[in-house]
């Protein structure tokens, strides 16, 4: 857990951080105290007054970058706004700064001895298993660095995971806490019921309910027809043939298919080509004789006649007066207290949902927490079913091997909740200055 934590102070995940990030009209009002101005055109922000400068934010910047790209591919851009990245940027150094902050005021230290030999277990620092003092300096002179600077950001990543270890080691565990998770997550129920399967009611449908269905839902039914590849072909012996071709090219990259398709396209056949570029709306190639600009006419949109659609739509409609005729006798039998005629064996939530499949899974927490005697109405994938838990939540043995997970989960929400709780803290307390023009 503490190398989780340790990763969400200094490699959050990106896209839930891109997420948070994208509340920016409000993210200066949230961040502490006093968020608005006073950091010079060189810092992005102030944390107690203590800067965090434009060149530790590009560094950090760069590297979220990297790690984008690494799970996205270089097409990121068209998931994430370059403002979100930013952000996300900016909330991951401000984490950093608090928690340095803290771990001063508690005094902790780390000493030299720690900082090198920290240094000395970087990978790329050693050869043949062993550290290398020219690698180090290979590092340090590509990157700009004095052995100093780099030192100090070390004995900074030491300082906060000291800091985090405290919080690792703070949780306690009651053996309360472990004997009722274990009950509500592992425990077994007996249940009267009754299903009222969509199946068992018989509907018709008129000409008249499709064609109405049809006219009110016709988004529904709309299909892309005659798309496909177009290439435009530039001899090489025209006259400023390759600045016609960039031009063409930024053409199809601005998806003018208009204009592209004044300049004579032809459709692409090439299996070879298409396979390349199936999944792009455009491309550029040449050979010894011409440039190809190649595009994707993505066709016209039409509604699919009612001749077409007329069964699947009559099937829909019928799903939909089964269900509310299914749902309204189930509801007859909750209000009226009717006698539930069938009962199951003992069932765990995972042998519920098995045998029943309810649409909603927080269903089935309700209805296991549910006292006995309360009756549940709970729609399932085929209809809907009334409840009655019958028997308390009881466990046939405990299993050391689950108990001891279950132990481990606990543990980890309170260090993962403390951590959260630490950093709000923080957060409320500081003093907290924006360069906003930074991420206008």
């Amino acid at each position: 857990m503490l190398s989780k934590i340790r990763k969400n102070m200094r490699a959050f995940s990106i896209p839930l951080w891109i997420v948070a990030a994208s509340f920016v009209g409000t993210i200066f009002l949230v961040w502490g105290r006093g968020s608005v101005g006073g950091p010079s055109a060189n810092e992005v922000a102030t944390v107690n007054g203590k800067p965090i400068d434009l060149v530790e934010f590009n560094k950090e910047y760069n590297r979220i970058i990297n790690e984008i790209r690494a799970q996205f591919g270089d097409n990121y851009g068209k998931l994430f706004k370059d403002k979100e990245i930013k952000i996300a940027t900016l909330q991951r150094l401000i984490i950093r700064e608090l928690l340095l902050q803290e771990a001063e005021r508690l005094g902790i230290k780390v000493s030299d001895w720690a900082v090198a030999e920290r240094i000395k277990s970087i990978p790329s620092f050693q050869k043949n298993g062993k550290f290398s003092e020219e690698l180090y300096y290979e590092y340090l002179k590509a990157n700009r660095l004095t052995p100093k600077v780099f030192e100090e950001e070390v004995r900074k990543d030491l300082l906060v995971e000291k800091l985090l270890t405290v919080i690792e080691n703070s949780p306690s565990i009651t053996e309360f806490e472990l004997q009722n998770l274990y009950r509500k997550t592992f425990g077994k129920r007996e249940f009267k019921y009754k299903i009222f399967k969509f199946s068992d009611f018989k509907v018709n449908v008129s000409r008249k309910e499709v064609e109405d269905f049809y006219n009110k839902n016709k988004d529904q039914f709309k299909e892309r027809v005659g798309e496909k590849y177009m290439v435009v072909k530039i001899s090489k012996e025209k006259k400023d043939a390759k600045e016609l071709a960039k031009k063409i090219y930024s053409l199809a990259k601005e998806g003018s298919i208009k204009e592209l398709s004044k300049l004579n396209p032809i459709e692409l056949k090439d299996k070879e080509l298409l396979e390349k570029f199936k999944n792009k709306t455009y491309g550029f190639w040449s050979d010894n004789k011409f440039y190809y600009v190649l595009f994707k006419d993505k066709g016209k949109t039409i509604v699919k006649p009612l001749k077409e659609v007329y069964k699947e739509i009559e099937l829909i409609i019928k799903e939909q007066k089964a269900s509310l005729l299914a749902r309204k006798e189930a509801e007859k039998w909750l209000k009226e207290k009717k006698k539930l005629p069938l009962k199951t064996p003992p069932l765990n939530k995972d042998d519920f949902f098995k045998n029943f499949k309810p649409l909603d899974l927080g269903s089935i927490e309700n209805l296991f927490d549910a006292p006995k005697g309360k009756r549940i109405l709970l729609a399932l994938t085929d209809g809907f079913g009334v409840f009655e838990p019958v028997s308390d939540l009881e466990v046939d043995k405990v299993e050391k091997e689950k108990m001891d997970e279950l132990r481990k989960l606990i543990y980890n929400v309170k260090v993962e909740s403390n951590y959260q709780n630490l950093v709000n803290l923080l957060r409320q307390k500081a003093t907290i200055k924006i360069n906003e023009k930074l991420f206008k």
